[in-house]
Formats: C-alpha cells, sequence, structure tokens
C-alpha cells in the first residue's frame, strides 16, 4: 500500500507542477487571452513556486518513505485538487473541474485506504 502511495501521490504533485509550468511558459493555455496578460504569467509564477516546493517534499518524503509525511502529503495534495476543481468552475472548461476532482477523489481515497489499512 505504501508503493501505491508513492505513486499516486507523486503524481498528483507532477501534474500540479505540469500545470503551473503550462501557466508560466504557455498561459494561453490555461486562461483566454493569457498570451497577452503579463499577470496572468505573474499568478502562473507562484503556482509554480508551490507546486515545485511540494513535488520536492513528496519526492523526499517517497525516497525516505516516511509513511507519516507521505499521508500528510497526500491529504493536502489531494485538498488542492479539490479547490483547483472548485476553481475550474469558474471557468467554464469541464476538464478544469472533473481532472482536478477525479484525482483528488483518488488521492484520498488512497490516503484513507492506507491510514486504515496500514503502510
Amino acid at each position: 500500500m505504501l508503493a501505491v502511495l508513492i505513486v499516486v501521490t507523486a503524481i498528483n504533485a507532477l501534474v500540479a507542477t505540469g500545470f503551473s509550468l503550462a501557466g508560466v511558459f504557455f498561459p494561453a493555455f490555461i486562461v483566454r487571452g493569457g498570451e497577452r496578460s503579463h499577470t496572468a504569467r505573474v499568478f502562473a509564477y507562484y503556482g509554480l513556486a508551490r507546486s515545485v516546493s511540494l513535488l520536492l517534499i513528496v519526492l523526499w518524503a517517497a525516497f525516505r518513505a516516511d509513511t507519516t509525511a507521505l499521508l500528510w502529503l497526500g491529504s493536502l495534495a489531494g485538498l488542492i485538487q479539490l479547490a483547483d476543481a472548485g476553481i475550474g468552475t469558474q471557468t467554464g472548461d469541464h476538464l478544469k473541474i472533473w481532472g482536478p476532482l477525479g484525482l483528488g477523489v483518488v488521492q484520498l481515497a488512497v490516503v484513507l485506504l492506507a491510514f486504515l489499512f496500514g503502510v
């Protein structure tokens, strides 16, 4: 179960980082008219700073096989995805709702199973 927790949490952090990178280099993919907006790019940099930090800490916890850290980081990553799904409702793009919602639910389910059945 620890391996599943590591894989799902790492994928979650990678997806968040990839989305932030897309916002920095291709802002129009994230926000309509983003290619002309310096503000959209600045916000993407803020997101990138947070997502890269989360990714690095997740990879560190995975390397150490630190169960407690992975449970907390997995919970955090899942809640972030659920919040992203809420933000996605404001875009009108169904992928920005259902993608984060699905990933967040899977992440939290894995965390719950790992907690209940021990890792």
